[in-house]
């Protein structure tokens, strides 16, 4: 073998090699700041977390970050990198309480923009943070304006442009699982952010009438045309690489709880049968306790589990369903998955295996 021969070898086994470290590997933990008594900071198992969101900022008037309560989350989950310096701590801003408007009045003014980039830096940078993620619910609806979409494309490159100025720091956006409704500019976002937060979970509620997985992986045949090509993680995956997110960005949302209904019928307890309203719902760590007078079933079509008791029906995520979607991540070649939230774990392992949602999620990546 020649010189040049051998070169273009190893050339080739360099861009194999760069390509296998591109995997899906990334682990978004978001953790609820106000959830505390059921999980600690120290609590988290770093190991398998390589993201912690915290959970959430709120945004001043000016555009400033607003800390509610004490920083003393802030300093604790700073400290976990003492036991793993690869970990990266992320500020979540918005979420669904703060709304839409505060994020609209920010993102149209330039001044305000500057402020908001001005004080997220000042918290990285005094809490030892990597990163932002916005998580603005959602562009243009609730209170929000149609010059939202682009105002949100300005305001995520005036942080990017501050933290490329200052050492360069993560941006993440939180998103809603349908790209279509007008709120997000898919291609620009993905030009901007280091990664796209799909909020693939809460696809089915009471309010449609009938039974439905909080996080289905695929469509059920009980489901709308606008269901099947909407609500499951499979649509919900190509309808954001349609409209040009880049794969390797992409981040697959996991929900770490479930969805009550109270059935019309409690002889008719299949998925999409009738219901009445919401009924007993909760946190993963609830929902497996729920044991003596429940039946659980599998879900084939949707590769989730749900489970009913006399009227009451819950559709929600166990290890077996959350290590189909991590299989899943890998083979669309998505750059990690996201869970809302870890501290709805079975952190004390009630039901058998510690944390047993985030076991699946290390067991199968």
């Amino acid at each position: 073998m020649n010189f040049k021969d051998f070169f273009s070898l190893l050339f080739s086994i360099c861009i194999l090699l760069q390509s296998c470290s591109a995997a899906t590997d990334k682990v978004f933990c978001y953790y609820e700041s106000w959830d505390e008594a059921i999980m600690s900071p120290e609590d988290i198992d770093v190991n398998i977390c390589t993201h912690i969101n915290y959970s959430f900022m709120g945004i001043n008037e000016d555009g400033s970050l607003r800390l509610d309560g004490s920083d003393d989350i802030l300093n604790r989950l700073s400290a976990l990198k003492s036991k793993n310096s690869n970990l990266k701590l992320i500020l979540s801003v918005g979420g669904w309480a703060e709304g839409s408007t505060p994020f609209s009045n920010v993102a149209a003014d330039a001044t305000k923009k500057a402020t908001m980039a001005e004080s997220t830096l000042w918290y990285l940078q005094i809490y030892n943070f990597d990163g932002v993620d916005i998580d603005w619910e959602y562009p243009g609806e609730r209170g929000g304006t149609p010059a939202d979409q682009e105002n949100f494309i300005d305001m995520l490159w005036v942080l990017r442009n501050k933290f490329n100025d200052n050492g360069g720091y993560l941006i993440t956006t939180a998103v809603s699982s349908d790209p279509d409704a007008g709120a997000y500019n898919v291609a620009a976002i993905s030009d901007v952010v280091d990664y796209i937060n799909v909020m693939t979970y809460d696809l089915h509620s009471a309010a449609n009438g009938k039974t439905g997985q909080n996080s289905p992986l695929y469509a059920s045949s009980t489901d709308s045309d606008w269901e099947q090509s909407h609500a499951n993680c499979d649509a919900a995956i190509n309808n954001w690489f349609n409209r040009g997110a880049a794969p390797e960005k992409t981040v697959l949302g996991l929900g770490f709880y479930g969805h009550g209904f109270t059935l019309a019928d409690p002889n008719n307890h299949g998925v999409g049968a009738p219901v009445v309203g919401e009924g007993q719902g909760g946190s993963y760590a609830q929902i497996c306790a729920l044991v003596d007078g429940w039946t659980e079933v599998w879900d084939d079509e949707q590769e989730n589990p749900y489970k009913y008791s006399d009227d009451q029906w819950i559709g929600f995520d166990n290890p077996r369903s959350i290590g189909l979607k991590v299989q899943y991540a890998k083979s669309r070649n998505l750059g990690g998955v996201m869970m809302w939230a870890v501290d709805q774990d079975d952190k004390n392992g009630v039901c058998g295996t510690q944390n047993a949602l985030l076991q699946a999620i290390k067991d199968n990546l």
